[in-house]
């Protein structure tokens, strides 16, 4: 779950948490005890020493959101824009307005994410939440009786996210170890070990099977091309 460090009324961080699924942190805390990866700065202008907590921010490469009303100073918050200190401005009632702006820095991060560097996911399910090695992954599939999205390992572990299976295969498209089967249905080739045209099933390494078609397995023999830097016996 992302971390936003946050400097408002009561009030209105209840109502971010209603329209949100954030963790909110206290920004006196979060300079007090050094808490790690906050994504995200919230802070009104009427706080106390709030440049100091944009500074704050700005030392750690963290974007700010500045919350203010129609009386604060135009000309003052310009300054902060032309000195690169704030994200965005917004006046403090318009609730859709600050969730918009967190979607847009959520998704610029997500942009500037290299491939080559990310080896591992997070899974974030209504009761755990679970961090797995890409390389550890053998399938993902589609349950359209849970309405989850399922993801299997080397070691038989099975996970669930909330996170339909067309987001899921957008955000592991630039991987190029995984291919997609058929609809609903990714695997690791990298992990793919036993083709079994009889018993109509596919194996990983670890021994996990999936049972597919046998026209996709003779479509997946063909976009393999199994016989590439191997002795064939």
């Amino acid at each position: 779950m992302r971390k936003i460090g946050i400097e408002m009324d009561i009030s209105l961080q209840e109502i971010l948490e209603e329209l949100t699924d954030l963790e909110f942190y206290s920004i006196d805390k979060i300079m007090k005890y050094e808490i790690e990866n906050i994504e995200v700065g919230i802070i009104d202008i009427r706080s106390q020493l709030f440049e100091d907590k944009i500074r704050y921010f700005n030392s750690r490469g963290v974007p700010v959101i500045l919350l203010c009303s129609k009386e604060d100073s135009f000309k003052k918050i310009k300054s902060y824009f032309k000195n690169n200190m704030i994200y965005d401005c917004i006046y403090r009632d318009e609730y859709f307005e600050i969730e918009k702006s967190l979607e847009e820095i959520f998704e610029k991060d997500e942009e500037k994410q290299d491939p080559t560097f990310i080896k591992e996911i997070v899974i974030n399910d209504s009761y755990y939440k679970a961090i797995i090695r890409l390389e550890e992954i053998i399938y993902i599939d589609y349950c359209r009786i849970s309405r989850k999205t399922g993801i299997k390992i080397k070691d038989g572990a099975f996970y669930s996210s909330k996170k339909g299976f067309s987001e899921v295969e957008d955000k592991l498209k630039s991987f190029s170890y995984f291919i997609k089967l058929e609809r609903g249905t990714l695997i690791n080739k990298n992990l793919l070990k036993e083709i079994d045209y009889k018993n109509e099933k596919i194996t990983f390494e670890g021994g996990q099977t999936l049972f597919v078609s046998r026209a996709k397995i003779k479509f997946l023999e063909e976009i393999l091309n199994l016989s590439r830097n191997r002795i064939e016996l």
